[in-house]
């Protein structure tokens, strides 16, 4: 506070100095008289008379007339003649009011534009101070206190909600958010986040209510943005590929080509083809540092020989990961074909359709591969399948994964 009262000081001396010191240099007294201007024009107008007189212009008595005349005037120029003073100092009597005003001005405008907190020494060193995750709580909780005082404050239940999120308090942010929406009715953003969190509590998965809110988010707001970008995935994990391409390619003509954006869409969109089978000409990066060193599974497919009379060599061949508990979002998914099998296959982070929802995220994950004759992503009655549980923790090397069941 001490270094931001000179600083300002400071300042409001120079702009003073600006203004008093002309006004208070100026102290000349500068005096006119008429008197001799008068003289001279009196002679002037005399000689011209003269000349007028000898050339014959005038006779002698419109001469005398005329200098009698002009004697008159220059007697009544000469009787009202008196100095002129002109004071400079007249405006220096403004100084005083000046050099009160500016800084009342400057203090006043401080108090409207300004933060007062700054001179707070509290809450300055406690800015400077990084949050532990036990000061997070306590802040969280005195937010938790003050809604209970005032529930009313709809913005207040979103604000809590986002905080619980943050701490991974997934049902006391899907609370605070049905508070948010009793007192806000169907609104599409409110309605977008809660389900995100029930989502969030349930493992990642967005079937269910989660998609029931965000398909009445994109009733009341077909063009929102995150809307778009749920409801695609909740169309992936029903399989419902073409469908979450749809909503993605909409999505994607919010942001310009060579925004991160863009590319995150795309890259949702070319996994989407990849569960299809499409050929699509890659426009994939390098997997980022992230995906390269976050965890992976190496599984060896193999299809029973048993069912070898039940397949045809064209039969799409799903490899996907899913939590092994709570929601089935697909982790990572490839589609082979059986003429392909049995082959190696790597599934990783970089697979991810959600950002927070990658193998790497959960402990234990549920790897499967399954022959669908019709190419559909959700599972058929007919279907074979081959499944077992891993833990991301523990299994790091080859994991041998056999078709060998038949869905019922």
């Amino acid at each position: 506070m001490i270094q931001f009262g000179i600083f300002a000081a400071l300042l409001i001396a120079i702009a003073l100095c600006f203004l008093l010191i002309p006004l208070w240099l100026k102290v000349k007294h500068v005096s006119q008289n008429n008197e001799s201007i008068n003289i001279l024009l009196a002679q002037n107008k005399m000689q011209a008379l003269h000349d007028e007189l000898e050339n014959g212009i005038i006779t002698q008595a419109q001469f005398d007339s005329l200098q009698n005349e002009l004697m008159l005037h220059l007697h009544q120029d000469l009787a009202n003649s008196h100095e002129h003073v002109i004071d400079d100092n007249k405006g220096r009597w403004l100084a005083l009011p000046i050099a009160i005003f500016v800084p009342l001005l400057a203090l006043a405008l401080y108090s409207i534009k300004g933060d007062l907190r700054a001179f707070d020494t509290p809450t300055i060193t406690a800015a400077g101070t990084p949050k532990t995750a036990a000061d997070i709580t306590a802040m969280v909780e005195k937010l938790a206190q003050k809604m209970a005082q005032n529930p009313q404050d709809p913005q207040g239940w979103i604000m809590l909600a986002r905080s619980y999120k943050v701490l991974k308090r997934y049902p006391e942010a899907v609370s605070a958010l049905r508070k948010a929406r009793t007192l806000l009715g169907d609104e599409p953003q409110t309605l977008l986040q809660l389900a995100d969190v029930i989502a969030m509590q349930n493992g990642g998965s967005l079937l269910g209510e989660p998609t029931e809110l965000v398909k009445k988010a994109l009733a009341l707001d077909a063009n929102n943005e995150m809307g778009l970008w749920l409801y695609g995935l909740a169309n992936a994990e029903e399989g419902k590929f073409n469908e979450a391409i749809g909503y993605w390619t909409k999505l994607q003509t919010h942001y310009q080509p060579n925004d991160a954006d863009y590319a995150e869409v795309q890259k949702l969109i070319d996994q989407a083809k990849d569960a299809l089978g499409d050929n699509v000409a890659s426009t994939k990066e390098t997997p980022s540092p992230v995906a390269q060193n976050g965890k992976r599974l190496h599984l060896a497919v193999a299809l029973d020989d048993k069912f070898n009379a039940l397949v045809s060599a064209d039969d799409y061949v799903f490899i996907y990961a899913q939590p092994a508990q709570g929601g089935k979002m697909p982790l990572a998914v490839v589609k082979k074909q059986v003429k392909e099998l049995p082959i190696d296959i790597t599934l990783d982070d970089s697979m991810a359709m959600m950002p927070n929802m990658t193998i790497s995220s959960v402990a234990n994950v549920q790897v499967s591969a399954r022959v669908s004759k019709s190419g559909n992503a959700s599972p058929q009655s007919g279907d074979l399948i081959g499944q077992k549980q891993v833990s991301t923790l523990i299994d790091s090397g080859v994991i041998s994964l056999v078709i060998s069941e038949q869905v019922p």
